[in-house]
């Protein structure tokens, strides 16, 4: 019987760098890992393997499900990748799998348990739930996640308060006093970049070994004690799911920037570069992580260099020549529950230029109302 660990917590908990720790300092032991990721591609299997591109290949002990979240019709997908594990030639000494984030543990475990034949093969051991410390009372606020993130606290054996260095003394606390109310019976810890020891990770026993399995995935005991644990019912519970915006008209930067100090009840990420019509030199990144809203510069379009500076790469040169503004362009993931991801949509939709604005032209572009690069050019005075 192989013991299965499933990962789960939000997008940027921490839940790929744990896991790569293991990868790293586990290198005598083989323990396959099964990464689901929302986007088509899987940027954190590509990191476990230490690649710096989003293509992923898969490996003998690392595989991907990708595209989804599994649940949502990758289920069948994950239990095929379980299976291929299971007929290695050189048998695994443990599973562990990494959700997306947004699936419902439990039922995700149960059904673990329930499939012929891996119920006569594998067992649950234990489910690992990992949480930014510094960010998790933030979004446990918003009604509409709160509901997923209770599901994964109450699935949880043990709770990771992760990145417990860079958050402060209140936040601590409070991650640790909705922790234990959530889920009385969980472990708790804390660690610095997913940093833990493996046999905090595989084969802990927390849900009473290969002999407890039927009950490890509907209660069991976590090593203290029996729990019951029920797959939520609650109406409200809504996974994530991932959408983009790719779009070649420039944002109007007033809009835009009205937006980015808006609210965004319900997101949990969002992700990508954008282009601003009042800058037809610059690449600017969003970075959002509940809370934490970052816009940079950070580099140019290949359009806005001379010729004989850009690359000599035939896609380079398709993307410049492919319409009348080059490669500029909308590159957003929006990650977040289904609704407030469409809303979020509409939202960044209307700040795109109108028809009449687009007549205008870069030229008249110049003159719109830009904030964004006004605290740019700012800060730049400040530090010269």
């Amino acid at each position: 019987m192989i013991p299965i660990t499933i990962v789960t917590g939000f997008l940027g908990s921490g839940k790929t760098s744990l896991i790569a720790h293991i990868l790293d300092t586990a290198t005598e032991r083989r323990v396959a890992v099964v990464v689901n990721d929302l986007a088509p591609h899987s940027v954190d299997s590509a990191f476990l393997q230490g690649g710096e591109h989003i293509e992923l290949r898969n490996t003998e002990l690392i595989r991907s499900i990708s595209g989804g979240r599994v649940g949502a019709g990758k289920r069948d997908a994950l239990l095929d990748e379980i299976e291929s594990v299971l007929t290695l030639d050189e048998p695994v000494e443990a599973i562990v799998i990494e959700t997306s984030g947004s699936s419902p543990v439990l039922e995700l475990a149960e059904g673990l348990q329930a499939t012929k034949p891996l119920a006569d093969r594998v067992y649950l051991d234990t489910v690992i739930t990992v949480v930014d410390t510094g960010t998790f009372p933030d979004f446990w606020k918003d009604p509409l996640l709160s509901p997923l993130l209770a599901d994964q606290i109450r699935a949880a054996d043990l709770v990771v308060l992760n990145k417990y260095d860079r958050a402060g003394f209140w936040q601590r606390r409070k991650s640790r006093k909705i922790v234990s109310r959530t889920n009385p019976t969980a472990l708790i810890g804390s660690a610095e970049h997913g940093r833990l020891p493996v046999n905090e990770v595989i084969i802990t026993g927390r849900r009473g070994g290969a002999a407890g399995d039927a009950a490890g995935a509907q209660g069991g005991t976590n090593g203290r004690g029996s729990a019951e644990r029920v797959t939520p019912t609650n109406p409200n519970f809504h996974p994530l799911v991932a959408r983009f915006l790719k779009e070649e008209r420039p944002f109007h930067p007033d809009r835009l920037d009205t937006w980015l100090n808006g609210e965004w009840p319900g997101l949990v990420r969002i992700k990508g570069f954008v282009w601003l019509a009042s800058d037809m030199e610059h690449v600017y990144v969003i970075d959002v992580a509940g809370p934490q809203r970052e816009i940079g510069k950070e580099g140019t379009w290949y359009a806005a260099l001379p010729e004989a500076e850009r690359p000599e790469d035939s896609e380079i040169a398709d993307q410049v020549n492919r319409g009348l503004y080059g490669d500029r362009r909308q590159a957003l993931t929006i990650i977040g529950v289904p609704d407030a991801v469409e809303r979020e949509l509409r939202n960044l939709r209307a700040c795109l230029l109108s028809g009449p604005e687009l007549d205008r032209g870069p030229t008249g572009w110049q003159k719109m109302t830009d904030p964004i690069q006004a605290r740019f050019a700012a800060a730049e005075d400040e530090q010269a």
